[in-house]
């Protein structure tokens, strides 16, 4: 007896956001096992990861302490200058200006360091945990019969054996930085923003919120109505 198609009515269950967690979860967990004899690395890779979002949050910070220093809040109009000549010989002296200048491009250099560090050891691992893979990969197709391989297609296995792993390789070297960096940059963002203005930063994020809450409720209401109009086609 062939199973009858779900009604168009039939509302599935949302999963909630910890069974999306623990489900996605698995996968990851099983492909760093096989990171572990590379964990040194891994552990340099995630620790250059931490440091480059410290310092990415740090850059608005020094970028506005050396214009303060230099400007002392505003720039002077070029009007105010050609008229009064005497405002270049005022402020800080030359070398202080240079050395303060020069923070900007020594905190960018830090950055691109420490993130070319965790790059480098996060690819690094990825390519091990590549081979490895593969390489078990390979010795089990070779134990399978070869009525094995008249049954399946070669396209099929080629695709599994270059492609998924490939993108396990993606999801250990990108995904995996990513995941521990980020929200490191969003946190330690927030708060140098808080410490430059806090009251400015406040209403922002009250603001930026609600302005998201209309496109929302049109996107709800774009995906019904598109949802609709496939089931009377459908029915049609």
């Amino acid at each position: 007896m062939s199973k009858e198609p779900p009604s168009p009515n039939t509302k599935s269950v949302k999963p909630s956001f910890w069974m999306t967690i623990r489900a996605a979860w698995g996968p990851y967990k099983r492909l760093y096992g096989y990171a572990m004899p590379y964990k040194l690395r891994l552990i340099a890779g995630l620790i250059f990861g931490f440091f480059t979002g410290i310092i990415s949050s740090c850059l608005p910070l020094v970028i506005a302490k050396v214009t303060g220093f230099i400007f002392h809040g505003a720039a002077p109009a070029p009007a105010a200058i050609l008229s009064n000549p005497a405002v270049m010989q005022t402020g800080p002296r030359i070398n202080s200006l240079v050395w303060y200048c020069l923070l900007i491009p020594a905190v960018m250099t830090a950055r691109c360091l420490c993130d070319y560090a965790d790059s480098y050891y996060m690819n690094w691992v990825s390519n091990k945990v590549l081979t490895d893979i593969r390489n078990e990969l390979f010795g089990k197709m070779l134990s399978h019969s070869m009525d094995f391989f008249n049954k399946m297609r070669s396209g099929f296995l080629m695709s599994r054996i270059t492609n998924d792993t490939r993108m396990m390789q993606t999801a250990l070297s990108s995904v995996s930085s990513d995941v521990f960096k980020q929200p490191v940059t969003i946190v330690s963002g927030m708060a140098v923003l808080l410490y430059m203005d806090w009251k400015f930063t406040i209403v922002t994020m009250i603001l930026f919120p609600s302005c998201l809450v209309p496109l929302r409720m049109y996107g709800k209401r774009a995906r019904t109505a598109v949802r609709g109009e496939q089931v009377r086609s459908c029915s049609g």
